[in-house]
């Protein structure tokens, strides 16, 4: 019989999380739109469906790691914090939303609390084995990958007073000061050439 261990984690957490999204035990909390996951990240998750998802891999953490509790699983979810100059340092994940999460779960029947700590029921077992055979037979498609747009180097305009003019401008520019130089000398050659004559006239 296929379980949890024979399918990838990623396979199976997205098709419990598509089963979980259809109970009405499993809803995001109104914080959830921008919240972070931790004291670690920058900025709350982009994907609009994480709530799901997080508590799809909470059951399975709970299948494959428990019986266990909410502060031991907020290692699994941490990660490193950038300090600046500082080296970076590991932060565990938000106690918070781990608990609720596993509070809906124990409402949805699929998690027990008892003494020991939090582990899976007869249901959620039978839950999570259930969709691991269907994702060994029906794999999810690949989630595309995310191309970054590739910014275009924004046009040097045209340049205001006491600003720097164009290269076009500025190799204009230099031609003009060039030409201008030429007939300075050309000048000063015919000067020359002038008093030279005179002195052969008086001789």
């Amino acid at each position: 019989m296929t379980t949890v261990y024979d399918v990838p984690a990623d396979h199976l957490i997205r098709k419990v999380a598509e089963e979980l999204r259809k109970r009405q035990e499993i809803k995001p909390p109104a914080w959830a739109a921008f919240a972070k996951t931790g004291v670690h990240k920058e900025m709350p998750p982009e994907d609009p469906d994480w709530w799901f998802i997080r508590a799809a891999a909470v059951l399975r953490r709970v299948y494959v790691d428990g019986p266990l509790g909410v502060e031991r699983m907020r290692s699994f979810y941490g990660g490193n914090k950038n300090r600046g100059s500082k080296p970076n340092a590991f932060r565990k994940g938000s106690g918070s939303i781990l608990r609720k999460a596993l509070q809906q779960l124990e409402a949805a029947g699929l998690v027990i609390h008892d003494k020991t700590g939090r582990r899976v029921s007869p249901a959620g077992m039978a839950f999570l084995d259930s969709m691991a055979q269907e994702a060994l037979a029906n794999p999810p498609a690949p989630v595309p990958k995310r191309v970054k747009p590739v910014a275009e180097e924004p046009k040097k305009a045209e340049t205001k007073k006491g600003g720097k003019a164009p290269k076009g401008e500025k190799a204009e520019k230099s031609d003009d000061a060039k030409g201008e130089k030429k007939p300075a000398s050309k000048k000063g050659e015919g000067k020359k050439a002038e008093k030279l004559e005179g002195h052969k006239e008086k001789a």
